[in-house]
């Protein structure tokens, strides 16, 4: 005949508990042995890191690294003052090359509209602002040029300042005339 244990049920209970606790144990075992593990590699990670900090720090501070530090800051600081004098060499380079005012064509234009009784003493360009002081037999020679002159594209608008009769070269006019000139683009 065959036996009947009527505990067996309880029996497997506590069995399936036990096997529970130790499922348990081995999982919360792991974890432990985890975060040991990472604490472990933290922490020599960071004691290397540390003494390669020390390591530069005393290479950094030694005198001849000293040296080339300030060495390499003046070096760092012209380079910085170059730059800054470049990029405004550059802009007053680019300003000149878009106003560029007095050129080739201007110079033959303003020769093509002098008369033959006129001759020129001095010649001034300052911005916009050209000058011309001269000298010339007859009045009628003035206004011509004056009339010429007006008559030149690039040229805004244009002055007789004065006309004074005789100077010490003969009995001749002298003239200063202004003309403002027309912006470039």
């Amino acid at each position: 005949m065959k036996d009947i244990n009527f505990f067996s049920y309880y029996q497997g209970k506590n069995q399936e508990k036990k096997d529970e606790k130790i499922y348990f144990y081995i999982a919360y075992g792991i974890l432990i042995l985890v975060i040991l593990t990472t604490i472990i590699i933290n922490s020599v990670k960071i004691f290397t890191l540390n003494s390669q900090i020390k390591n530069y720090t005393e290479k950094l501070n030694a005198s001849d690294m000293q040296e080339k530090l300030k060495e390499a800051d003046e070096v760092n600081g012209k380079i910085e003052v170059l730059s800054k004098y470049e990029s405004r060499v550059s802009d007053v380079s680019n300003s000149i090359v878009k106003n560029d005012i007095v050129t080739d064509d201007l110079l033959n234009d303003i020769s093509s509209t002098i008369p033959n009784d006129v001759s020129f003493k001095s010649f001034k360009i300052e911005g916009y602002d050209l000058t011309i002081s001269g000298v010339s037999h007859t009045r009628e020679a003035i206004s011509e040029f004056e009339h010429n002159l007006k008559g030149l594209s690039k040229i805004k608008s244009v002055h007789i300042i004065n006309i004074n009769y005789g100077s010490a070269v003969g009995e001749d006019y002298s003239f200063d005339i202004t003309c403002v000139l027309k912006e470039v683009k």
